[in-house]
């Protein structure tokens, strides 16, 4: 296991022991923080979300009982494991410990061996059950959206086309225009489902992978914009962008195309009647590395800081209606951050209830 991707957090009033555990802990590999009471290590959990916390029974004002109690009163931190240090092994103090939301105690004066054992077994643990609850919220998610967001759009399909079947020599040509409209439209919009389920099913199986190579990123967003402008135009929405005419990438193509689609669908989907979406290029610097940085900005009706968190992660299956009531599957984004990462590149969201939301993500320059 390699330690040094996670981070435990050590509470404890004595300052020895802290520092005892912190040269332990770093001397194999973890990360980890201290605090000196419950207070204060409700605090830091409030920042940094650990794999495991060490927490001692006898403080001050709060014991480890209390603290054990509070830290899984937020569901935030409801599957972080807490192992108790305590030099009580009666049977009421191990009882009360387990009741608590503990996962474990260790006996003081602890074995460093068996206190790095029990670390590393609950870690592992914690880790395999959160693979566990994305692999079934994606199995959920999957068969979720074959039942019934693929299956709105070929209803629409099978209903207007009986409909104009049955009463061809009736309908008059607008109205016939209007039906063929509806059956063309879900008929899109069941394709790019069908997509993005083709995608994720290959990228759960390991079989899609990125294939890198430099393509005219202004000329990509070009075509992304003009292929959604009739979707656009129905909302009365306009486009403004700003790039150069010829910014170059190195990135995998299809993948970077279907973030812009996607990322412009969903900026359509949630912005009113007559709003604006800007996309927008320039060279950043991060990290002492220049970057091209893509940003999609909407008018729209925004996400509460709350949400932002939960958009890129299937297991949260949030989800929401757009401002004419237009449907999604949540699939697109979660995508979205898949391509990003195959591509090395970065994905944030800003955005502010009932003002806008921007996309925005970093790629590599062309070299």
């Amino acid at each position: 296991m390699d330690t040094k991707n996670y981070t435990i957090l050590i509470v404890d009033d004595n300052p020895n022991n802290l520092k005892v555990l912190g040269g332990i802990l770093k001397a194999v590999g973890y990360n980890f923080r201290m605090a000196k009471s419950g207070k204060q290590a409700l605090s830091v959990l409030e920042k940094t979300k650990p794999e495991l916390v060490l927490l001692d029974i006898q403080m001050p004002e709060m014991d480890g009982f209390e603290t054990c109690k509070k830290i899984k009163e937020n569901p935030e931190n409801e599957n972080i494991p807490i192992i108790f240090l305590t030099a009580n092994t009666d049977a009421e103090s191990v009882n009360k410990a387990f009741k608590s939301g503990g996962v474990d105690y260790v006996t003081k004066p602890f074995n460093t061996d068996e206190l790095l054992i029990r670390i590393e077994t609950h870690i592992k643990l914690k880790i395999q059950a959160e693979e566990l609850l994305r692999q079934n919220a994606a199995k959920d998610k999957f068969f979720s959206i074959i039942s019934h967001d693929l299956k709105n759009p070929l209803a629409n399909i099978l209903g207007f086309s009986e409909l104009i079947k049955e009463n061809f020599d009736e309908i008059d040509q607008k109205k016939l225009l209007n039906f063929i409209g509806y059956i063309n439209n879900s008929a899109v919009y069941a394709l790019e489902i069908l997509d993005d389920l083709l995608d994720w099913s290959r990228i759960q199986r390991g079989s899609l992978i990125s294939s890198k190579q430099n393509f005219n990123l202004s000329k990509l967003l070009k075509n992304n914009i003009e292929g959604h402008k009739p979707q656009a135009k129905a909302k009365s929405i306009f486009f403004d962008y700003s790039f150069d005419k010829d910014v170059f990438i190195h990135a995998d193509e299809r993948m970077v195309s279907a973030i812009v689609r996607n990322l412009i669908s969903n900026a359509i989907k949630f912005t009113p009647k007559g709003g604006l979406i800007s996309v927008s290029t320039k060279e950043v610097i991060v990290n002492n590395k220049k970057l091209i940085e893509t940003e999609i900005k909407d008018t729209g009706v925004g996400i509460e800081e709350k949400n932002i968190s939960k958009l890129f992660k299937i297991e949260q299956n949030y989800n929401s209606k757009g401002t004419n009531n237009e449907t999604g599957t949540g699939l697109g984004l979660i995508l979205c951050k898949e391509f990003i990462i195959q591509n090395n590149g970065t994905i944030r969201v800003e955005s502010k209830p009932k003002v806008g939301t921007s996309f925005i993500f970093d790629l590599e320059p062309a070299f």
